[in-house]
């Protein structure tokens, strides 16, 4: 992972101000402290996560993938940006979170965030059976392709306009360890590997 700008990762249980959340959401970021240049996140349950800080000219300054087991509290420290406003955008399998940093002089001010939520297909496993639900995300006809742990094409099928297909794959009989499912639809892809 890129760490373009040498930020101060430090943990700190500090009384919190400030407060811009996401709906529902289970990622909330803050300013610690009043009259600081610190941004603090605090996740609420176990979640995956990509964490990427642009500057205003859209350059990428700082590039993480966080993955939490139960309530995680990180802090970033900002002071050695120059002043100026950037963008922190958090992304899990489910919304994209945006938020706008404006670094004056004093502090950091962060702004209510832009919530944009992904309609994903759903992969179930249990036991020996994969369910893929389109969940409605697709649009137009769709294709599932399914790769083995060596890029060898298994299985492909085309469904027709019905975006809420729903199939059920038994992988009883594979000798694969691993099943990547490619679903492409209206110019969009998706992908998921499953172990097996």
């Amino acid at each position: 992972m890129r760490k373009l700008l040498g930020f101060s990762l430090v943990i700190l249980t500090v009384f919190m101000a400030n407060v811009a959340m996401a709906d529902d959401m289970e990622l909330l970021v803050r300013v610690a402290k009043e009259n600081s240049k610190w941004v603090s996140f605090i996740t609420s349950d176990a979640k995956e996560f990509d964490v990427t800080l642009y500057a205003a000219d859209e350059e990428v300054l700082y590039q993480d993938r966080i993955k939490t087991v139960g309530n995680k509290f990180q802090t970033y420290d900002l002071s050695s940006l120059p002043l100026g406003t950037y963008q922190l955008k958090m992304e899990s399998e489910s919304k994209e979170i945006t938020y706008q940093i404006e670094i004056n002089e004093e502090n950091a001010v962060l702004s209510q965030p832009t919530v944009v939520e992904f309609k994903r297909p759903v992969f179930l496993k249990e036991d020996n059976l994969i369910t893929l639900d389109l969940n409605g995300a697709c649009a137009g006809p769709v294709e599932v392709l399914i790769y083995n742990e060596y890029n060898e094409k298994l299985h492909e099928e085309v469904y027709g306009e019905n975006t809420k297909v729903s199939k059920k794959f038994d992988v009883s009989k594979t000798t694969s360890r691993e099943l990547t499912f490619l679903v492409r639809s209206a110019g969009q892809e998706y992908s998921e590997t499953i172990k097996l």
